[in-house]
């Protein structure tokens, strides 16, 4: 941040913090506990206040959180990087799900890149047609397929397992190279990705540069344009932010890495989101980050339910396991700021217990008569409605510092729709996790894969754990008011979990359907044409 800028910061995040803390004194009072019960049974009252206080309180500790890392915000000054580093530029390939289509934008603008490299493909099919394309273009193939040393059931070399394919490649050829370049095979760099990142391994401690992960097929569909909407607070404030710590997040879709750091972590973790675990260790063995805020390459966000819905369950899936099963060991070897923030950030995933204990509250309710609080609904909405506008000011003064400010900013409606779709996915993600039920890594279908599946019509079992949740929701209504229990706002709330649930398939798939008319396979030039408006300056 400018001076400037600070000022305004600490001006602005001082008044929402005093909002914020006034409805905090007005809540926490003794007086808004419920008496449901006496005796020791008043211990559940207290209980279920507690409850409600987390459903509350959860969304706005995250908002505070962004606020405290986004603090910390540091730009990144480039340096020119030194000369005769062997360096590999590499990218994966997965042939059932990602289409050779892709790899004709993506390898050509890898091999075009700055600054002499290899360029490699790692081709978990052993894929004919993407052997000739890599002899055409003087890329380097490595297939591991048909080699049982490198196909096992777990382990650093996991079988369908993205970590498990760059180990496989590390193990072969890695020790030929200093630094090695990443990217997602739908991603396209810039002729400057290379040259805007190596300089920042002069630091020898340095052991990871991170870029931002930008969608740029957002005018395909809602889909897409509320998932590009989803990174936009992530890759800049929240990133940038993190950088200003040293703790730059690992990123599998596009980050440059140095092999003896990676090494050093007995290269890429056997975990379906190897790349954040990857990047704990490094950061707890005592290696250095940085992040480079710039749209060096902008790739393929999600763009069906399905696929969206697979990321999503991917990415809660693997970051509360990390939690649950990695960070208790992790954190005590990271500094004590760097694993506060690592313990905050990974909670992300916890609105879907958030919101499922919502679920549990209209129960108590209206099952049993238990009233979760004890408090004036009028007093309630309007210093609660205080809380949601300070953060929402914030949220919008920080979209300054997104990776391209001019176009990634506004209310962002389309992502609200997608958080409230995804919550419930987040929360069979943690059951998972808790069950120890193993979730197998899915590539998102990517290219004319992705097409074909948008192509088929999405059938309502995509959204059943919302139809349920819907349907449980309207259930509890007459349940409740032949008992007598008939609260405005747990009859509201109810009712709105009812609505919000059941309704948004339906409105989704119209939506989809009447997006999807008119829509051709022209979607990948519309595509390319949206990625060269992000990259100003920059040559595909």
């Amino acid at each position: 941040m400018s001076p400037k800028q600070r000022f305004r910061f600490n001006i602005l995040s001082a008044l929402a913090l005093a909002m914020l803390t006034v409805f905090a004194a007005w809540w926490f009072q003794l007086a808004h506990i419920p008496h449901n019960l006496h005796g020791y049974g008043h211990s559940i009252d207290f209980g279920l206040f507690a409850l409600l206080s987390y459903i509350i309180w959860f969304p706005i500790s995250m908002e505070v959180l962004s606020w405290a890392v986004a603090a910390n915000i540091k730009d990144t000054k480039h340096r020119d990087p030194e000369a005769g580093l062997k360096v590999a530029f590499v990218t994966t390939y997965v042939p059932a799900s990602e289409s050779i289509d892709l790899l004709r934008k993506t390898l050509p603008a890898m091999v075009h890149a700055s600054y002499a490299h290899d360029t490699w493909l790692l081709d978990e099919g052993n894929d004919l047609a993407a052997r000739q394309l890599c002899l055409d273009l003087g890329v380097r193939h490595f297939s591991r397929a048909g080699k049982p040393q490198y196909n096992t059931e777990d382990g650093k070399f996991a079988r369908k397992t993205k970590g498990g394919n760059h180990n496989s490649w590390y193990d072969t050829y890695g020790n030929d190279y200093d630094v090695v370049a990443q990217i997602d095979t739908d991603f396209i760099p810039s002729r400057s990705f290379l040259t805007r990142t190596l300089g920042h391994f002069k630091d020898p401690k340095v052991a990871f540069v991170g870029t931002p992960q930008i969608y740029g097929n957002t005018d395909t569909s809602m889909i897409a344009r509320g998932a590009a909407q989803q990174t936009y607070g992530f890759y800049g404030p929240l990133l940038r932010g993190f950088y200003g710590m040293n703790s730059t997040l690992l990123i599998g879709a596009n980050h440059v890495i140095r092999v003896a750091a990676l090494k050093d972590v007995g290269h890429y973790s056997a975990h379906i989101t190897e790349d954040l675990l990857t990047g704990m260790k490094l950061h707890a063995r005592g290696w250095k980050s940085v992040y480079v805020h710039e749209p060096l390459a902008v790739g393929e966000g999600p763009d069906t339910w399905i696929s969206y819905f697979n990321q999503q369950m991917r990415w809660a899936y693997g970051c509360i396991d990390i939690l649950l099963h990695h960070s208790p060991k992790l954190l005590k070897q990271m500094n004590p700021r760097q694993a506060t923030y690592y313990f905050f950030l990974q909670q992300h995933y916890f609105s879907g217990l958030a919101m499922m204990l919502s679920l549990l509250m209209l129960a108590c309710y209206f099952l049993f008569g238990l009233n979760p609080a004890n408090i004036p609904v009028a007093d309630f909405l309007e210093l609660y409605a205080l809380a949601l506008l300070a953060c929402a000011f914030m949220a919008l003064w920080l979209q300054r510092f997104n990776i391209i400010p001019e176009k990634e900013r506004g209310l962002l409606l389309t992502s609200r729709v997608m958080s409230l779709a995804s919550w419930p996915i987040f929360f069979l993600a943690l059951v998972g996790v808790i069950r120890g039920k193993r979730l197998t890594y899915k590539v998102t279908p990517k290219g004319q894969h992705q097409l074909r599946e948008n192509q088929h019509p999405v059938e309502f079992k995509t959204f059943r754990t919302h139809l349920a949740i819907g349907a449980a929701c309207a259930l509890l209504i007459p349940i409740g008011l032949l008992q007598g229990h008939a609260s405005a706002v747990m009859l509201f709330w109810a009712t709105l979990g009812f609505v919000s649930m059941s309704a948004l398939p339906f409105a989704l798939l119209a939506y989809a359907k009447l997006g999807s008319q008119g829509r051709r396979t022209s979607r990948f030039s519309t595509w390319i044409q949206s990625i060269r408006g992000s990259l100003p300056g920059a040559t595909i």
